[in-house]
């Protein structure tokens, strides 16, 4: 009988033993899962904070580009302007020079009307010196005319300029023709880029990352500032075996936004 209640005893403490095993790896695997859901609580709870700041970010850039915009085209007016007055005082320039080749027909037409040799000589004289002023002043008047001419294509360059920057700015597409990484951020799925929009960079444009003239990413502008900006690694779009290096050539792109 003893050793009956002895086998029992012993089939008991297998068991306990059994059991006390098993319920310690599931405890192990509970711990294991709840750390691996913390880690994803915080992860997100960063992308969540990132996300706000950043559109903080682009609702304060999108203000800059509203009053940078009605600053381009006051300069735009102003220069419509500056060039409408410029050709009105070309064409009075050139209205006083036809009247000038006009005095110098008349001048000549009296000429040939003239008998008295004597009173010829000091009409030619006269009249000598009066070609000599108003050819003088003539080739005055053709320098105005070259220079006012050149002011007016100066100030057509300057408005083209503000028409395209303006039409960039509108249309979110950046201008620079290329730089490099500066630094990757790849737990949060952004890069930064040494230039900023004093250099042509336009938030919320799309971007390419270049290697051996085939893009090998997708970027788009999400933050910019006078002279840096941050990128977002478009998901999907990175080439198979690539991985993004600081240094890795970035233009603009075409891609619609």
């Amino acid at each position: 009988m003893a050793n009956v209640f002895a086998i029992l005893s012993a089939i008991a403490l297998a068991a306990a033993a059994f059991l006390a095993v098993n319920n310690k790896e599931k405890y192990a695997d509970e711990i294991t899962a709840r750390e691996k859901e913390q880690d994803r609580l915080a992860k997100t709870t960063a992308r969540l904070g990132a996300a706000q700041q950043e559109f903080n970010d682009t609702e304060v850039e999108r203000k800059a580009t509203e009053e940078e915009t009605v600053g381009l085209r006051e300069k735009e007016s102003a220069q419509q302007a500056k060039n409408k007055k410029v050709e009105d005082e070309i064409a009075a320039k050139r209205s006083e020079s036809d009247a000038n080749e006009t005095k110098i027909s008349e001048i000549e037409d009296k000429l040939k009307e003239v008998g008295n040799i004597e009173e010829l000589v000091g009409i030619v004289k006269r009249t000598g010196e009066e070609i000599e002023r108003l050819t003088t002043e003539i080739a005055a008047n053709e320098a105005t005319l070259n220079d006012l001419n050149a002011e007016i294509a100066r100030t057509d360059g300057v408005k083209s300029s503000y028409s395209a920057r303006n039409s960039n700015y509108s249309n979110k597409r950046s201008f620079f023709s290329s730089t490099r990484i500066s630094s990757i951020y790849p737990a949060y799925g952004f890069v930064t880029l040494p230039i900023g929009n004093n250099s042509g960079v336009v938030s919320g444009s799309s971007l390419a990352v270049v290697r051996d003239g085939a893009p090998v990413a997708k970027l788009r502008v999400s933050s910019v500032e006078a002279g840096r900006a941050a990128a977002e690694i478009v998901p999907d779009s990175v080439a198979q075996d690539t991985v993004l290096m600081v240094g890795d050539r970035v233009v603009p792109s075409n891609d619609a936004n």
